[in-house]
């Protein structure tokens, strides 16, 4: 059995790897460079609780996500022989307000019923940690099974499973169109060639609307990193202001991020980058005189209730994996495991039903 996977990013890497593992024969159709996209430029937050993330199916989700990422990111760093950082950290919520503070004290009480772990910090114990904390910081949720992973390394690492274990990856080609007979899929239509498969998966994050209607648009986010120490920043800190990930090994710290529904306009803005600094200087002030690395933009791929598109599609053996939005890194384990699960055995979880396609046409 072959099958074919539009888009080479987190999501469709994960779910080609899980595909091989199993014995299936994989190609995947990359524009650019597999894993250079929205996996590349993403942050590599696993924080269902830092996000405030409401009770329900989607973060139950996300939550058995973060729960599969150790082992996940195990395998295949034993399978690469490649540390991708991940980094179970945990994460602090700093409050700018009394607002802040109200909501971040009513998510630890409404976490615990569920029986997750969170903390109020106050801020003249936060002051004990950090050379200088911004001034409006009040305190905040230390949540800490939330974790992080360094996400391009993680994309070197799947890159080196996918070249290693006979992957095709035909990278540089453009997917055009989706070629079905009789109501089932047959090929895609590449500018290079038609490329046949037995099944193929759409994950071109927020491009997948080229292909079929996903009903997922970008939001463009912003980023920047800057040099740090080890006696900066002990964990992520995740603010309304601003984030910060300092990376396992301390030489970098990832600042995010901008949010703008602005189609796909590339570049970074001076505007964009004055939000991420302020944000900075906001929560640790002491960190603006440090020097720039890198910045960078990337998309994020959406839908209008803001979560995935996951499942079968009208056409017979084609299947969507998209819109993940802010989540991808983190729910690159979990999908894989239910993509495959329903390509291979034909079992769809109770998770594809609530976030099938068909959710958008009916109402």
């Amino acid at each position: 059995m072959k099958g074919i996977i539009i888009g080479g990013g987190i999501i469709g890497l994960s779910i080609a790897r899980e595909l091989r593992k199993n014995g299936y024969e994989v190609t995947v159709i990359e524009i650019y460079r597999v894993g250079r996209g929205a996996s590349w430029s993403a942050g590599g937050m696993l924080a269902p609780q830092s996000e405030g993330l409401n009770p329900g199916t989607f973060l139950d989700f996300c939550l058995e996500s973060r729960d599969m990422y150790e082992t996940f990111v195990r395998s295949i760093q034993r399978e690469t022989e490649i540390d991708v950082g991940y980094w179970k950290c945990g994460i602090l919520c700093p409050a700018f307000s009394e607002e802040e503070e109200e909501e971040l004290k009513e998510r630890i009480k409404r976490y615990a019923d569920m029986g997750l772990e969170g903390k109020w910090i106050d801020r003249d114990t936060l002051e004990g940690f950090y050379n200088s904390l911004g001034k409006d910081i009040r305190g905040g949720a230390l949540f800490p099974e939330d974790a992080q992973v360094d996400n391009r390394l993680l994309m070197v690492a799947l890159e080196k499973y996918a070249r290693s274990r006979g992957i095709q990856l035909l990278e540089f080609t453009e997917a055009s169109e989706i070629i079905e007979e009789n109501g089932r899929f047959v090929a895609v239509q590449t500018k290079k060639g038609i490329v046949e498969g037995d099944f193929c998966v759409i994950t071109a994050g927020a491009w997948s609307d080229h292909f079929i209607k996903s009903h997922v648009f970008p939001i463009k986010g912003e980023m920047a990193a800057i040099d740090i120490t080890k006696r900066d920043i002990d964990r992520v800190i995740f603010g309304s202001r601003a984030y910060l990930i300092p990376r396992k090994d301390y030489k970098r710290l990832v600042i995010g991020a901008t949010e703008e529904m602005v189609g796909f306009a590339d570049g970074n803005t001076v505007k964009g980058l004055m939000h991420l600094f302020r944000g900075l200087e906001d929560t640790l002030p002491y960190l603006i005189n440090r020097n720039v690395q890198e910045t960078w933009f990337g998309y994020r791929p959406a839908t209008p209730d803001l979560l995935p598109v996951l499942g079968k599609t009208e056409i017979e053996n084609l299947y969507i994996a998209t819109g993940h939005y802010r989540n991808g890194i983190l729910l690159a384990p979990i999908t894989a495991k239910v993509m495959f699960e329903l390509i291979d055995k034909g079992v769809e979880s109770h998770y594809l039903k609530e976030f099938s396609i068909n959710r958008f046409n009916n109402g």
